[in-house]
């Protein structure tokens, strides 16, 4: 079942926020528990929200982090995806595709057109982004000196 988070949930979420936020960058500079929580606060502070995705048992097994954007060029509103994670036990289940349907849903309930997120190059879960329909807007390129 998928459902808004409690604030029980989000402090669980929050005790994971490191986890969720390294696997997602796959940076080879860790991010610190303090500095995932603070990210993921922010967020939350600015009208984010998580939907969680609640276990036969009651257990929160993944989450979806939502909120809102502007796009820096036409200066339009877009829903916007912070953040995504699935318990690395309960993968391979298709909990990701049903959170990710679920922020598309409630994007369109809010009123939004456009739904966007930010994956780096290497993540794994860019497939699944694409299977769902996303597409490729924009790279960001980079060169060490």
């Amino acid at each position: 079942m998928i459902r808004k988070a409690t604030n029980r949930d989000v402090q669980f979420i929050l005790s994971k926020a490191k986890d969720a936020a390294n696997e997602g960058t796959l940076s080879k500079k860790a991010i610190s528990q303090e500095q995932a929580v603070q990210m993921a606060l922010f967020t939350l502070d600015q009208n984010g929200y998580y939907l969680v995705y609640e276990h036969v048992n009651r257990e929160i097994t993944g989450w979806i982090l939502l909120g809102e954007n502007v796009d820096y060029i036409t200066n339009s509103p877009h829903a916007f995806i912070y953040e995504l994670y699935v318990l690395p036990e309960y993968r391979n289940l298709g909990i990701a595709k049903q959170l990710l349907q679920a922020a598309v849903t409630d994007s369109k309930y809010r009123g939004f057109k456009e739904i966007r997120l930010n994956v780096f190059a290497s993540n794994f879960a860019k497939e699944i982004y694409h299977r769902i329909g996303f597409q490729d807007l924009q790279t960001i390129m980079y060169k060490k000196l």
